[in-house]
């Protein structure tokens, strides 16, 4: 069993922050303001270093100055004090080690940070929520933490947030541009330009913000080895571990290209089945994100062609520049309209259109290009305005289609009417 002692040093060493510069991103605000409100259990999911723990460390340091420090259990449980302790039994004995300890005036608080590295955890999680009036908080890097088997045992009663890393807004923020109006925007146009493409190609891990490009570089081999051996090979105890890699490797130099798992059989020699699993746990660390191809004239989801995505540019470094731009639109998006879902629509003559989410059942759709020419203008629009003929006049009211572009060499710069053509930099800041 482990010392009451030894359990604060732990407290301690998980709770610990040193930043000069805390940024308060829009995940942090929201928990604020539920601070001290108990129930239900609070789960915090997202790709590793995207921020998590800092948040609860945030949260922690907020309770701590209303309730006393030995009412609140903060435990990581990639601490390296906790090898030989990472069983069902231990988080029991830690929590009743610590409630014994505690002051009986208070509520007890519990965070609990990677918790998934304890085997059914979610029992002890059950039991302390149905026994007793304990505020939990609770971190993972997989986004299987809310199983079928965990949302059965608590019952539903989860509020779940998923934390992308830092937004360009946050980056910004970071960089001393957090109050931005139009007339700053216009003012400050060259160093945002500047930001924006510092961002399309590292983007947004708190820890890469103030290194080299060569530090860079070994960040993103270093980040990509623990998640694919840490959280995938050896979670899932994968024999193979190069085909993962190399499956990994082929979507990195393809984000957003239409996929299936047949296909991506046949290049690389393995069988589909395979295929599918092994994008499952890509997607389930969050290194890859999914959207499915929806069919506006028969209103229908296919899943069989999907398309994927990269949830952090720092990882585009091999792929092309208009690849790079589209896959930082799908992550704006992804934010932008957290909890609706974000389609690829294409018709029966193939027309298609990067992005679509639905919005109060009205159609937001986006296509992506890096340069709008004289060229390209006609086939980009074309898409957009082939996919409008199925809307009413009524729908189309509400209805936004958007053209965006990083650059703009077109020498007439006129549009159809209903398509709205934005630079993407213009966009992400005052749309």
């Amino acid at each position: 069993m482990m010392p009451y002692r030894e359990i604060v040093t732990i407290i301690q060493e998980s709770a610990a922050y040193q930043t000069q510069h805390v940024v308060i991103r829009k995940l942090e605000t929201i928990l604020s303001e539920n601070l001290l409100k108990k129930k239900p259990v609070k789960v915090i999911t997202g790709i590793r270093r995207s921020g998590k723990s800092f948040i609860l460390k945030r949260l922690y340091e907020k309770i701590s100055a209303e309730i006393p420090k030995q009412n609140i259990l903060f435990i990581n449980f990639e601490n390296d004090r906790l090898s030989g302790y990472l069983t069902l039994e231990s988080l029991r004995n830690i929590y009743d080690t610590f409630k014994l300890n505690s002051d009986p005036g208070y509520p007890l608080y519990l965070f609990f940070d990677e918790i998934q590295n304890i085997p059914a955890w979610e029992k002890f999680i059950r039991t302390v929520y149905d026994s007793g009036n304990d505020d939990i908080y609770i971190t993972g890097s997989n986004s299987q933490l809310l199983s079928s088997e965990f949302s059965t045992v608590i019952g539903g009663r989860v509020l779940e947030y998923k934390l992308q890393t830092f937004t360009f807004r946050e980056f910004l923020d970071f960089h001393g541009y957090s109050k931005l109006d139009q007339f700053s925007i216009n003012e400050k146009k060259i160093e945002l330009s500047q930001l924006f493409d510092t961002y399309l190609e590292y983007g947004g891990f708190y820890e890469t913000f103030l290194l080299t490009e060569d530090q860079k570089a070994i960040y993103r081999q270093s980040l990509l080895e623990k998640i694919v051996l840490k959280d995938i090979i050896n979670r899932y105890r994968i024999n193979k571990p190069d085909i993962i890699q190399n499956l990994f490797l082929y979507v990195a130099k393809n984000p957003g290209t239409i996929v299936s798992a047949a296909k991506l059989s046949n290049a690389m020699g393995i069988n589909d089945k395979t295929v599918s699993l092994f994008l499952s746990y890509l997607s389930n660390v969050f290194l890859l994100g999914r959207i499915d191809k929806y069919q506006w004239k028969t209103k229908k989801i296919f899943q069989t062609q999907k398309k994927y995505y990269l949830s952090d540019n720092l990882f585009t470094h091999l792929c092309l520049e208009s690849r790079r731009l589209e896959n930082f639109v799908y992550n704006h998006l992804v934010e932008k309209y957290s909890g609706s879902e974000v389609l690829f629509l294409r018709d029966e003559k193939g027309h298609e259109v990067d992005f679509a989410v639905t919005a109060g059942g009205h159609y937001h759709c986006y296509q992506v290009c890096t340069d709008l020419n004289d060229e390209n203008k006609n086939r980009e629009f074309r898409s957009l305005l082939n996919l409008r003929k199925y809307r009413t006049a009524e729908e189309l009211k509400d209805d936004r289609y958007y053209l965006l572009y990083q650059t703009d060499s077109r020498s007439v710069k006129d549009s159809p009417v209903g398509i709205e053509v934005r630079q993407v930099l213009d966009f992400v800041l005052t749309g």
